[in-house]
């Protein structure tokens, strides 16, 4: 056997110049301790421990119980197999760090990326808010800061006690305020009239209603929330939901125009 041509293999698996020396003094051994395999090996003796520690891990020897303790190489098709699996275990573990990482790098850079590539921020497109109590923090500070026109487009509208007061200090301001909603029953239908006496307009959907509510302010904001949902006696219950913010002109002309079309097809209250 060529051992120096044996060793430069072992170093092409990936093996350091003591692990090839060490695993190579016990396959001529049939079993040995530390000090034997420093003494045969030329390693020293404050290295052959970690040394021999590492070749037990890649699967390329097995301790033998004894004192003192004693070493013994892995018959070779099976080393061969334990270390390839210990380096597919490495590989990944290595890859699922890697992959988080890049997961966090994506957060950090794509914002820089676009907005140099788009010369526009990504959140003048689309911003992801966190919760719907974000969205309604959001909601609020747009409606108090509405001039003209304040658009809200909902289903049972049971979020409006968290925005009534907000919606009425804009109709009293002379800001034209619009709510479509469904009016499903009588204590609906009492709100929604509370609202008419407080100069805000109220119309009653006539399509079926689909799981999406928004508000668009002056043509300048909307935040809407989109579900993905089931029917249940022709309501919609959210199962998954994600809220948004825009002050992208293309997504504020879709709503817009999606509002007008069902707004003009409305009944009055």
């Amino acid at each position: 056997m060529n051992l120096e041509e044996t060793a430069q293999t072992l170093k092409e698996m990936g093996l350091t110049q003591y692990e090839s020396s060490a695993y190579l003094a016990l396959t001529q051994e049939t079993e040995a301790t530390a000090v034997e395999i420093s003494q045969r090996s030329k390693i020293p003796l404050t290295r052959v421990y970690g040394t021999l520690d590492q070749l037990v891990r890649k699967g390329l020897i097995k301790t033998v119980s004894g004192r003192p303790r004693r070493y013994q190489a892995t018959a070779p098709n099976n080393a061969i197999q334990e270390y390839i699996a210990f380096l597919k275990a490495g590989f990944d573990e290595k890859t699922e760090k890697v992959q988080a990482a890049a997961q966090k790098l994506l957060k950090q850079i794509e914002p820089i990326y676009w907005k140099a590539h788009l010369r526009v921020k990504p959140e003048e497109l689309l911003e992801p808010l966190t919760t719907l109590e974000e969205m309604m923090e959001k909601t609020k500070n747009m409606i108090t800061s509405s001039e003209r026109e304040v658009l809200v487009s909902t289903a049972l509208f049971s979020w409006l006690p968290d925005i009534r007061k907000e919606l009425e200090q804009a109709a009293g301001h002379e800001v034209k305020v619009k709510v479509l909603m469904q009016v499903a029953n009588e204590k609906i239908k009492r709100q929604a009239e509370n609202l008419v006496r407080k100069g805000i307009t109220v119309k009653d959907t006539v399509d079926p209603w689909h799981p999406v509510r928004g508000t668009l302010v002056d043509d300048k904001a909307l935040v809407f929330v989109i579900w993905a949902s089931e029917e249940q006696e022709k309501h919609w219950y959210p199962i998954i939901y994600r809220p948004h913010y825009t002050q992208n002109p293309g997504l504020i002309r879709i709503f817009r125009e999606s509002f007008e079309n069902r707004w003009n097809k409305a009944k009055p209250l």
